[in-house]
């Protein structure tokens, strides 16, 4: 089985038809006009008093009159972007954008972070570079201590390192080779920092 990522671009979410609504309203933001017909209700600009600059974009991805999803702006560049993603009216995702990225809707995030229990607390946490994830860092068991860590190569999964005893630290690797089949797993068995392929 090969595992792959791929690239995000404003949140995997958000279907074509409304990122195409999303830019025509960002891009009628910027300018001072008014959103699209077909985003009324669905997207509520914010702009700073004193310079006029869009500050932020609040979204309703399911048309249900309630907002799920905020992209916090400087004008055209989209700095973070909050989304509640099972309705509960609670933010589980947080997306993060580089300060040196350009304006425009298709700004890949530098770094993701979710919500996986849906409880408002980060459990896990993806890193890009390019558009396209390199590594996460994940709690799976919700006692605070990052468990479980993933290494990606060109978007297939080559490392996947686990926290076995709760010590903070992996004692067991699972190596991929580039066709994203399993092959060797390691294992730090007396806590050295040394893995050894596991009999």
């Amino acid at each position: 089985m090969i595992l792959k990522t791929r690239p995000y671009w404003v949140g995997p979410w958000i279907g074509a038809s409304v990122s195409l609504v999303l830019a025509g309203a960002l891009s009628a933001g910027c300018q001072g006009a008014a959103p699209p017909p077909e985003a009324a209700g669905q997207i509520q600009p914010a702009y700073d008093e004193t310079t006029g600059k869009l500050t932020r974009l609040s979204y309703d991805s399911n048309d249900d009159g309630s907002h799920d999803t905020w992209a916090f702006m400087d004008g055209a560049r989209l700095i973070k972007l909050e989304a509640d993603e099972n309705q509960d009216g609670r933010v589980d995702r947080w997306e993060y954008y580089p300060a040196t990225a350009e304006g425009g809707v298709k700004q890949p995030p530098e770094r993701i972070e979710r919500s996986t229990r849906f409880d408002g607390v980060v459990s896990r946490r993806e890193f890009f570079e390019g558009g396209v994830m390199v590594r996460v860092e994940e709690d799976t068991d919700g006692n605070g201590q990052t468990d479980k860590w993933e290494t990606y190569s060109g978007g297939t999964l080559t490392l996947l390192a686990l926290d076995t005893k709760g010590l903070g630290r992996p004692d067991r690797r699972l190596v991929y080779s580039p066709d994203g089949s399993l092959d060797r797993i390691e294992e730090d068995a007396d806590g050295s920092g040394q893995f050894r392929v596991a009999k």
